[in-house]
C-alpha cells in the first residue's frame, strides 16, 4: 500500500477503467455518462504530481499485480474554513483474494493520509453498500450526512 508514483501512473489508470467497467457507467457512479474515460489522462497527471498536488491515489498489490487504488482530492470548507479530503473512488479488483480487507486497508491509508495533510475532515462519494461495508472501520466520532449529491457535466452543456 502506497502512494502512486509517476512511473505506475498507467497502472492507476488501467484500475479506473476496471472500476468503470465493473461500475458499467450506472447512475450516480463517479464518471457516468460524461465520457471521460477515454480522455487525455493529462489532467489527472498533473493533479496527482505537479505542485501544488489537488489529488491523491494510492495503490494496493497483492500477488505481483495492483489489487486496488483509492483516490482522493482536495476540498475546502467554507463554513468550516478547512480543508478536507475528499475520496472520490475505492476499488478493488474483482477476485481479489481478501478483497474486503484490501478495501479496509486502502480507506484506512486515506484516513491517515487526511490526518498527516493536516485536514479537518475526510468525506467520500462511495456507493452505499462500499460505505456498509467500510462503516466497522470507522472511529467512535464519524458523523454519517445525507446530502443529495448530482452530477452535472459542464462540457458541451451551455445553452
Amino acid at each position: 500500500m502506497r502512494a502512486v508514483r509517476r512511473e505506475e501512473f498507467p497502472a492507476l489508470l488501467a484500475l479506473c477503467e476496471a472500476q468503470s467497467r465493473v461500475d458499467g457507467g450506472a447512475a450516480g457512479a463517479p464518471g457516468a455518462g460524461r465520457g471521460y474515460a477515454s480522455a487525455d489522462p493529462i489532467e489527472l497527471h498533473e493533479a496527482l504530481f505537479d505542485p501544488p498536488l489537488r489529488a491523491w491515489a494510492w495503490l494496493a498489490s497483492m500477488d505481483g499485480r495492483y489489487a486496488g487504488y483509492a483516490g482522493a482530492s482536495a476540498g475546502c470548507s467554507l463554513p468550516d474554513r478547512r480543508n478536507y479530503l475528499r475520496l472520490e473512488s475505492l476499488f478493488v479488483q474483482p477476485g481479489t483474494r481478501d478483497a474486503a480487507a484490501v478495501e479496509r486497508r486502502l480507506f484506512l491509508h486515506a484516513l491517515r493520509a487526511a490526518d498527516t495533510l493536516d485536514c479537518a475532515s475526510v468525506r467520500w462519494h462511495l456507493p452505499a453498500a462500499q460505505a456498509d461495508r467500510l462503516r466497522e472501520v470507522l472511529p467512535a466520532h464519524a458523523v454519517r450526512t445525507d446530502p443529495a449529491h448530482y452530477l452535472l457535466p459542464v462540457r458541451g452543456a451551455a445553452g
